[in-house]
């Protein structure tokens, strides 16, 4: 069997230092300014290498992270009111979508030209967007999740839910989406015939969800309930995160989450400016990290709104709404 970097590191170290390196909350090591002031939304690619910002001030933007350059300026024409509420960049890091409200701009992330405009005919709550820039699941305020043709406009497919889907993912092979909504429950879906394979049920709405890109496994977070990571194909709990009931009552959940490539390892950010690395294997947390405040009179961190792993196997990235990109390592 072949070992990756970071099963190796996880053999030689995590018996010793894991009660050293899961106290341990350190300083990022490098930061990029990406607004003045805060951000609405944002996305990494799946590398890291590049982010989709959208600032509540200064409009939508395509950031390389490394040496740091805003290559373009993407906005939803003229009206500077219309906010990029949500984004999402594709596995090939090719092609990358964003939403206001009601409307949709897929681009081409080479030469930043815009591909495609629609105007959907619900508010917009949560997107993905499959591998090459073809399908995106959007979950919609009217109780419908749908696999859309952002090329040509039209759905694929519609998964219906009785409450507004919060949440989407997609598997890189467009086989499963997972949904998540106001009524508490969690969906898995077979894209292809339309049916639904799992159901989870919560306590309270569904905040995040997530898939490996295999789609081998899954996770949900519900808003002050709990978190969880399950089988696909079995439907069996693999993993409840140990985030601790009264954080959780407070509020302190997640607001994002990726799996590694492999899907071994699950990155999560929350709202009180804290990131987590965790091994799903041995169920253990690795690392954690707390973003800065900005300064002394701000009450806490703000919200980590995306995370990633990079081509690097110490270094990851977060995306916090003070308008900050974070280079993480240990």
């Amino acid at each position: 069997m072949i070992l990756s970097s970071r099963m190796i590191k996880k053999l030689l170290f995590s018996a010793i230092l894991l009660p050293l390196l899961s106290a341990c909350s350190p300083e990022p090591a490098a930061e990029l300014k990406v607004a003045n002031r805060s951000i609405q939304s944002a996305s990494l690619a799946r590398d890291g290498s590049h982010a989709v910002i959208g600032s509540t001030y200064q409009g939508g933007s395509f950031w390389q992270i490394n040496p740091g350059e805003r290559l373009y300026d993407w906005d939803h024409g003229d009206d500077t009111t219309r906010l990029i509420l949500h984004s999402a960049i594709s596995s090939d890091g090719g092609w990358a979508i964003t939403a206001d409200h009601q409307t949709l701009v897929l681009w081409n992330t080479s030469s930043g030209k815009s591909v495609a405009y629609w105007r959907i005919s619900s508010e917009i709550r949560a997107m993905a967007l499959g591998r090459f820039g073809n399908i995106a699941l959007l979950g919609l305020a009217d109780g419908r999740a749908v696999l859309y043709d952002v090329r040509h406009g039209g759905t694929f497919g519609t998964f219906s839910h009785n409450t507004p889907v919060n949440a989407v993912a997609l598997s890189d092979d467009l086989s499963l989406a997972l949904t998540g909504s106001d009524a508490n429950t969690a969906h898995l879906w077979d894209t292809q015939s339309g049916l639904q394979l799992q159901q989870r049920d919560f306590d309270d709405p569904i905040q995040q969800v997530a898939l490996s890109p295999n789609g081998k496994r899954a996770f949900v977070a519900a808003r002050y309930n709990r978190v969880e990571l399950f089988d696909t194909s079995s439907g069996e709990l693999e993993w409840q995160l140990p985030l601790g009931h009264e954080r959780i009552i407070r509020g302190i959940s997640i607001s994002t989450a990726r799996f590694s490539d492999d899907g071994d390892y699950l990155l999560t950010g929350r709202p009180d400016g804290r990131v987590q690395l965790w091994d799903i294997t041995t169920q253990q947390q690795l690392y954690h990290w707390q973003m800065p405040k900005l300064s002394a009179w701000q009450p806490s961190p703000t919200s980590i709104l995306d995370v990633s792993f990079t081509a690097d196997a110490n270094r990851y990235r977060a995306i916090s709404g003070n308008g900050f990109i974070y280079t993480l390592s240990y």
